[in-house]
């Protein structure tokens, strides 16, 4: 069953709540139970990286984070770090900031990039040219009314896509989970007026990429993760802080034998002007003219327990990457036809002379535990 973005109690709709309190202006609205943030001298948003609801809720069970679970908002679409990291950063879903997935063709550059890192899509090599003029729309606190911290993985703190979209915040660098909760901390300690500290941990999504969201290594992660944050709560105390915590999204597994790879498939490949591009569980594709009904045909008939076909332009229409007007180049981002893969089932791309990664988790498609995400709030 396909679970579709609602716009009304999305991430989007947390991020316009956490700007009411903080005299930033939205067209998505506030969620109805956060009115009181504007009271909070604190707003901590808290980014679990792959923490899906449906995940938590099975996982979870008497956890600090299942026990101050609100309920369950959806994503965007697609359900990927990269669209959703970029709507919690500007405040607007893909419909608005163009950014669609891991994998986005710059149709300006006439190359497909991997957005986050800002590197091409085979190699790694960053792209020489500033990160604004792709993604350029600017951070939903760029006007902010609080004092704003940002809690980054030291990797990506002082990133190009990063500092693009941070504003005036204050970018404060971590190591590992002790300096990532220690780095809050420091950043509530020191402000003076009303603040907003925004934070990123990644290391569920990296596990769960390798190992797979049910593995062991996955669940141990989570309850690591829950110790820590039930510490760091405490700590909390009479500092008049709202803790929000949520996800990008969650995770499907996917057995190996079900993986798509596009050197397995030369005619779908021969179709193509350009490599799949979104993300491993919703593919945008670039057919050539001649090839349309080719391509269509071989969908049906040879990925049809794999996947479903739509017209991306269709996809546009029915509000799946957001409300009101489309960004410009949006049209050119998710291409001629876009793939949703069942669940149990994903894409990879893959480049002559480089070997794609074994993966077990995988995200971005329209399945319930990758859409849904958590709300849950800690008041202190």
């Amino acid at each position: 069953m396909q679970t579709k973005p609602d716009y009304s109690n999305n991430i989007i709709n947390l991020m316009s709540s956490i700007g009411e309190a903080s005299g930033v202006t939205s067209p998505y609205s506030p969620l109805d139970s956060l009115e009181y943030l504007k009271e909070s001298k604190n707003i901590l948003l808290m980014i679990v990286d792959g923490l899906g609801y449906n995940y938590l809720q099975k996982y979870g069970r008497g956890t600090t984070l299942q026990k101050n679970l609100k309920g369950s908002i959806t994503s965007v679409f697609p359900p990927s770090t990269g669209s959703a990291i970029t709507s919690f950063l500007s405040g607007l879903p893909p419909q608005q900031h163009g950014v669609i997935g891991w994998y986005v063709h710059l149709k300006e550059y006439g190359l497909v990039s991997r957005i986050l890192p800002y590197t091409n899509a085979i190699d790694g090599n960053v792209i020489d040219t500033p990160i604004s003029r792709v993604i350029d729309v600017k951070g939903i606190f760029s006007d902010i009314e609080r004092e704003y911290s940002m809690i980054y993985d030291h990797h990506i703190v002082d990133s190009e896509f990063t500092i693009n979209l941070a504003g005036r915040a204050r970018r404060i660098g971590y190591s590992d989970i002790d300096t990532f909760f220690s780095g809050i901390k420091s950043a509530i300690s020191k402000t003076k007026e009303q603040s907003y500290i925004y934070s990123y941990w990644p290391t569920l999504d990296s596990v769960s990429h390798f190992l797979g969201s049910e593995s062991p290594e996955a669940k141990e992660h989570l309850m690591e993760f829950d110790g820590k944050l039930q510490s760091f709560v405490e700590t909390l105390t009479g500092s008049d802080t709202t803790l929000l915590i949520t996800a990008d999204h969650g995770f499907n597994d996917v057995p190996l034998e079900n993986v798509v790879y596009t050197r397995d498939h030369p005619k779908l490949m021969e179709s193509l002007i350009l490599p799949v591009c979104g993300d491993t569980r919703t593919g945008f594709c670039y057919v050539r003219p001649s090839k349309v009904s080719t391509f269509e045909r071989y969908i049906e008939d040879d990925l049809g327990r794999s996947c479903n076909l739509h017209k991306s332009e269709d996809l546009i229409q029915d509000g799946w990457f957001g409300l009101y007007d489309a960004h410009p180049m949006l049209p050119d981002r998710v291409g001629d036809y876009t793939l949703t893969f069942n669940e149990g089932h994903a894409l990879l791309n893959c480049f002559p002379g480089f070997e794609p990664p074994e993966m077990r988790g995988h995200h971005g498609g329209v399945s319930s535990d990758e859409m849904n995400v958590p709300l849950i709030v800690i008041d202190s």
